[in-house]
């Protein structure tokens, strides 16, 4: 089991996300002559700015977002200021009435979309209820698939059966090492490997790893797609499981993960999407295209 990633969030969905929740802070208001104070959020203030209060709240979001902690002095003057320049860009934009710009509006409005998508998801996978039932089903799944052996071995891979049986009546004479160096040159690859699951290679490649202890080496060569192949196995150790509490809080939120997924999958399967037909190209596009060409009339006669 891989341990969890946490992507960063990208910078445009930062500011998408703190520009949300101004916006709701000031009730939803983007336009206006000037900048005016927000609706109180109920919470402590964090700063003002211009006579506007910003909660708490926000600043604490912020710096989640952005993985600072808040305690140290030197990451809160950073957020403090980080923020601050998204405020006073917002007081900007209200007081100049950039939300009459069309294209200015959509993009205010697609930035509100993804912050409410990207919190909402996040509200979702904390709040899903995972029982303890369902992350220990999980665990033995996992563990089930990624159970047993992890192999060792060298491999070296012939274009034809006669090379690779010459090949493999050499190792008796010589040591497997002396052999793959002998023989590499006429090989179509000659690898050593460390650590390999069975699972991870073709069922006929695991057969013959299973049939082997280590320093065996198969006594007739492996035909596999890329070729005929000669296996030497070196070590052979059982793959180690991670304790269930050591992975349990990982399980479960790849279990909310998984379960807001199909919520989705269910909600696009029963929405109802009209899309309208797409609006009339500019004229100035339809006039570089030249006029529509008219068919000749038809002779006379015909």
């Amino acid at each position: 089991m891989s341990p969890t990633r946490v992507s960063k969030t990208p910078y445009l969905l930062l500011a998408a996300c703190v520009a949300a929740a101004l916006a709701a802070c000031s009730g939803g208001r983007t336009g206006g002559s000037e900048a005016s104070p927000p609706k109180s959020s109920g919470g402590p203030t964090a700063v003002t700015i211009n006579g506007e209060a910003v909660p708490q709240a926000l600043l604490d979001a912020f710096a989640s977002i952005r993985g600072m902690d808040l305690a140290n002095p030197q990451q809160r003057e950073r957020a403090m200021k980080q923020l601050t320049d998204l405020v006073l860009v917002d007081q900007l934009a209200r007081k100049d009435g950039y939300a009459s710009d069309p294209g200015f509006a959509s993009m205010v409005e697609l930035g509100r979309l993804q912050a409410v998508s990207a919190a909402a998801m996040r509200h979702l996978q904390k709040t899903e209820a995972i029982d303890d039932a369902a992350i220990r089903a999980e665990y033995d799944r996992q563990t089930a698939k990624g159970a047993g052996m992890a192999y060792d071995f060298s491999q070296m891979t012939y274009a034809d059966e006669a090379s690779a049986r010459k090949a493999a009546a050499a190792i008796g004479a010589k040591p497997f090492d002396a052999t793959l160096d002998s023989y590499r040159k006429d090989a179509r690859s000659a690898r050593n490997y460390t650590q390999v699951r069975a699972a991870q290679v073709t069922p006929a490649m695991a057969a013959a790893l299973e049939a082997l202890k280590p320093g065996e080496t198969t006594k007739e060569p492996v035909q596999l797609p890329q070729g005929w192949t000669v296996l030497h196995v070196a070590a052979a150790n059982e793959v180690p499981q991670p304790p269930f509490e050591q992975v349990k809080d990982g399980l479960r939120r790849t279990l909310a993960k998984r379960s807001v997924d199909e919520r989705m999958a269910r909600l696009r399967e029963s929405a109802s999407v009209v899309q309208a037909d797409p609006p009339p190209a500019p004229a100035s596009v339809q006039e570089s295209k030249g006029p529509t060409p008219v068919p000749p009339a038809p002779a006379a006669g015909q």
